[in-house]
């Protein structure tokens, strides 16, 4: 199972948010490089990159910092935040990020996502943010009428791969995840699933990797916190 850490930019820092709110907010690094550096020293082999402010306006504001991050770190990276046209995601492949996160807004129907997954299908991975099993868009700020279940059996439809499942109710609130919604969602598709949301502790990361077929999980604010070390969550 791949381990993850998370990268969150906002305004040129990295940050974490407590389930998604802009105004429970903590800037951990002015340096969103440095800190990527670190992940990769300590034996990460993909990072998860996000642009908050791309998320929230809906055009990328950091793709150049997540460009710099691949060419200065070399790992693998996966980028989200503001990929809302075909132009955008074909932008982030010339900069060689390695995989591109789009927004469940994708499941709006629209002809580009189509295009897109027809010409890169290997490099897209769509996001299923979920709150009280309900699916929301928008940097998280609004609600669409899909549950989990039927925004599944959509994505698979539109032809996704991979998907990235994050419970709202437990980002970045170190509370641990929800272990049986993760479990619901990998048994409900046949979509790579990795997973977001509430790692609290080593023992979090053990129980995730104890969920048949799950692909990997995202880790944020317990990496900052010090409550997981990366290091050991490979052993």
């Amino acid at each position: 199972m791949l381990i993850i850490p998370a990268v969150d930019i906002r305004a040129g820092s990295c940050v974490r948010l407590v389930r998604g709110d802009p105004n429970q907010s903590t800037i951990y690094s002015s340096d969103p490089i440095q800190m990527a550096r670190r992940w990769v020293e300590e034996g990460a082999k993909r990072l998860h990159i996000i642009d908050l402010d791309g998320a929230w306006s809906g055009q990328p504001h950091h793709l150049e910092i997540a460009g710099k991050i691949k060419k200065e770190v070399g790992c693998e990276i996966q980028f989200g935040g503001g990929l809302r046209e075909k132009e955008m995601v074909k932008r982030a492949i010339d900069l060689g990020l390695d995989k591109l996160i789009l927004g469940t807004a994708a499941l709006d129907n629209l002809t580009w996502v189509k295009s897109a997954l027809d010409w890169h299908a290997d490099r897209l991975i769509v996001a299923l943010d979920a709150l009280n099993n309900h699916v929301t868009k928008e940097g998280w700020q609004e609600d669409i009428a899909f549950t989990v279940e039927e925004a599944l059996a959509k994505m698979e439809a539109m032809g996704f791969q991979e998907t990235i499942f994050t419970d709202i109710n437990k980002d970045g609130t170190l509370e641990g995840p929800n272990l049986e919604a993760i479990k619901k969602v990998v048994s409900k598709t046949r979509m790579n699933v990795y997973a977001s949301g509430g790692v609290s502790c080593l023992k979090d990361v053990q129980a995730l990797k104890q969920i048949p077929g799950l692909k990997g999980v995202v880790i944020g604010k317990a990496l900052y916190t010090g409550n997981v070390v990366l290091k050991e969550c490979f052993q």
